[in-house]
């Protein structure tokens, strides 16, 4: 569909730089209008080809940067694709919309909500909100939090409503005892959001989704103005954000989606890789690209990760290739249990850095689950390596830091029950339990929220001068900030509530972390700073709202800090020069939860192919044959993932302790040479008080000997590297 050239077609230089793209790329920049389908491998200039056609599209006059909607999965990528965008027109390019779904979720909903009752100045209820607000409502309906965990009732809650479900249907669909409790709890928890004035992540999808479906009039403005739509990581969509990008291209039909169906790994999120999948059918006449030309990985980090992937059924054939031909062998190396690997990779990690090659910065560690970072973590830090975990608590989620936010979201919206809860009694101003008793019982009695209950205090009875003035104190110091956010930039209004409330007095008072913690506050301070070239009153509506929307991802601090720590979940859309991935094995990767589904099976398939294409030069696969994790020690037989990869794509292990088994030969026969290892006729050699010593380790006293089927296991307390339990069949260990 041809759009009149606009008149920045006028101002906007020749984007001669179209040349430095190679042909697949060229072409799905400079598609024609319609629907296009962009195949992007891993490291295969994805944001480039996103970030040139937008330039491209209003170079060309076809489209105004207004006219646009770009729709990414982090706001560091938004970001990042509007700078390159308006480094490529030399032009600002703040018109075009460009955000995450969320984003451009509350965005439509702060403008034309009101048509669905939504208030535009609602607030956003992160996932900490979410969950004290689900354990809220199992207060009132006096559920058992141990027979009922909070956590697990909060997915049912989100799954109900990415399938777009109002709690009554929920209720309708459930099939077991838990389901049927999440429904109960929904019906309640709905309208607590409801009450104060507040949206959770989910429903700044839904809503968005139904308020089109119910306000076609409304629908058919956006429709009018998103000429040209493009949709980041399509794979990753779910049915609410599928169908947010389906009404609103619905007119001009000029969509353009990037992916790839082989790193969809958010299943567990209520993506659907099937959105991908049926483009074709849903768009018969769609143009189709595929961007196979790697630019990250060496050939043989491809070759073993295709080998990998290749075996999912449910996929689009294609295979990267790359220039940087060769590279290393991919090492696959077993150790006896997790701490030998944690050993091993700091190992590996100092032989590469010693040679002048790479810096500890170009390294990462990755691993299926967050338990497995903890030896790695003790290594480390008996070695004195620095590093970074990417996964811990997050800076937002810091005490010190949600306590000043509960503040600010109070003084944005007085209704929000759960900050007003939060900060009532912080710092301490000598309120007792009774006190909030009776503040709540007054506003439940007279239908008030706490905070319309406190302009009413001097009415309640029974309550002791002390508490009186400390709650009239509170109210007059918000509405004091309250006032002043009006008229002040937001990064004043910060420091008049700290003073105010005497945030820093109380924070040195509460104990020896008060340096950080206070830093912390000064930290979150900087960060409004930002927001002051906006008007008063807007700017805090904007960072609230950004904060909310911050992913793990967003808040990365990319300074070089050491070895990164990181899942394989969390590490989609990051790279590093060399790539440990630690615990290939059956159970834990894949993991069992999939082993009985095809479908789970697949998807950890995909998440391995994730893991392996985050490598530019050297990849390390780990496995043990031993490992102990969540209180249990299993032996372990090798990731099917690792019998994959052909032969010759592998070498022996590189940098492991002396004496630690390594997979040269294929991976199934190395776990069988382990154990064929093992003495048919166990006998006891080792007595506690034993001393023993370690090839790598040095000398040890054995604290205790435990006969299994098929070894003799001790516990040692070595002089150098403390605790560690081995088994004497493979450990490298004499009695002295």
């Amino acid at each position: 569909m041809a759009s009149t050239p606009s008149p920045v077609a006028e101002t906007a230089p020749h984007l001669d730089v179209l040349t430095t793209l190679n042909p697949p790329q060229r072409a799905a920049v400079t598609a024609g209008d319609g629907p296009l389908l962009i195949f992007a491998g891993a490291g295969s200039g994805k944001t480039r080809v996103l970030t040139y056609r937008i330039a491209w599209l209003i170079e060309q006059g076809r489209a105004r940067p207004g006219e646009i909607l770009a729709v990414t999965f982090t706001n560091k990528a938004a970001r990042e694709m509007r700078t390159r965008v308006e480094q490529l027109l030399q032009l600002g390019a703040t018109g075009i919309w460009m955000g995450t779904f969320h984003a451009i979720g509350a965005r439509i909903l702060r403008r034309d909500g009101s048509a669905a009752g939504i208030d535009r100045h609602f607030v956003i209820y992160d996932e900490a909100d979410r969950l004290a607000a689900v354990k809220r409502v199992m207060d009132e309906l006096h559920l058992d939090e141990k027979r009922y965990p909070a956590g697990g009732i909060v997915t049912l809650i989100s799954r109900a409503k990415d399938e777009l479900l109002s709690p009554a249907e929920a209720a309708a669909r459930a099939a077991t005892p838990v389901e049927e409790v999440a429904s109960q709890i929904y019906m309640r928890y709905q309208p607590l959001l409801e009450r104060n004035r507040a949206l959770d992540f989910d429903d700044l999808l839904g809503r968005t989704v139904r308020l089109f479906q119910d306000h076609p009039d409304v629908l058919e403005r956006y429709q009018q103005r998103f000429k040209y739509i493009l949709v980041d990581e399509y794979q990753d969509t779910n049915k609410p954000q599928y169908l947010m990008v389906t009404h609103l291209a619905a007119k001009h039909r000029n969509l353009t989606v990037v992916g790839d169906d082989d790193q969809s790994i958010y299943r567990f999120r209520g993506a659907d890789i099937r959105n991908i999948l049926s483009f074709e059918r849903d768009y018969p006449d769609a143009q189709v690209v595929k961007l196979e030309q790697n630019y990250r990985s060496t050939q043989a980090i491809l070759d073993a990760a295709h080998h990998v992937i290749k075996a999912n059924a449910s996929r689009v054939a294609k295979r990267l290739w790359t220039e940087r031909q060769g590279g290393p062998k991919i090492v696959v190396a077993q150790t006896y249990d997790e701490q030998e690997e944690a050993l091993a990779v700091a190992q590996e990690a100092l032989r590469l850095v010693a040679q002048g090659d790479y810096s500890l910065s170009d390294l990462a560690v990755l691993y299926r689950t967050n338990a497995q970072s903890r030896a790695v973590e003790e290594v480390l830090l008996r070695r004195g390596l620095p590093y970074k975990l990417i996964g811990g608590l997050r800076f937002y989620e810091r005490r010190e830091v949600k306590d000043i936010l509960a503040y600010l979201r109070l003084i944005a919206n007085p209704d929000d029950t759960l900050s007003f809860s939060r900060v009532i009694n912080v710092p301490r101003r000598k309120l007792g339990e009774k006190t909030l008793v009776l503040l709540g019982a007054f506003a439940d009695g007279h239908e008030l929220t706490p905070w319309a209950a406190l302009e009413r205090v001097s009415e309640m009875a029974g309550l002791p001068g002390q508490a009186l003035r400390s709650l009239e104190e509170f109210r007059e110091t918000l509405k004091e900030v309250r006032a002043a956010a009006q008229e002040r930039p937001l990064v004043e209004v910060v420091e008049l509530l700290l003073t105010r409330i005497g945030y820093e007095r109380y924070l040195r008072e509460s104990g020896p972390e008060a340096d950080e913690r206070w830093a912390n506050v000064l930290e979150l301070r900087g960060l409004a700073s930002e927001y002051d070239g906006l008007a008063p009153g807007e700017g805090l509506q904007a960072f609230l709202e950004d904060v909310a929307l911050m992913s793990d991802v967003d808040s990365l601090d990319e300074r070089p800090q050491g070895l990164t720590l990181i899942t394989v979940h969390m590490v989609k859309g990051l790279e590093f020069r060399v790539v440990f991935i630690l615990g290939m094995e059956e159970g834990l990767f894949p993991h069992s939860r999939s082993l009985d589904d095809p479908a789970g099976l697949e998807e950890e398939r995909r998440l391995a192919y994730v893991g392996m294409t985050r490598a530019k030069d050297r990849l390390y696969l780990f496995h043990t044959f031993r490992r102990h994790l969540y209180g249990n020690a299993n032996l372990n037989i090798p990731s099917r993932f690792l019998k994959d990869i052909p032969v010759e794509l592998v070498e022996g292990s590189a940098g492991l302790p002396a004496g630690v088994p390594a997979s040269g030969m294929a991976p199934a026969r190395a776990i069988e040479a382990a154990r064929a290892a093992a003495p048919l006729t166990v006998v006891q050699r080792y007595a506690p008080g034993d001393t023993v010593e370690h090839k790598s380790w040095g000398r040890g006293s054995v604290l205790k000997s435990t006969l299994t089927r098929t070894d003799e296991e001790l516990i040692v307390k070595f002089d150098r590297v403390g605790m560690k339990i081995l088994a004497v069949s493979l450990a490298p260990i004499k009695k002295v």
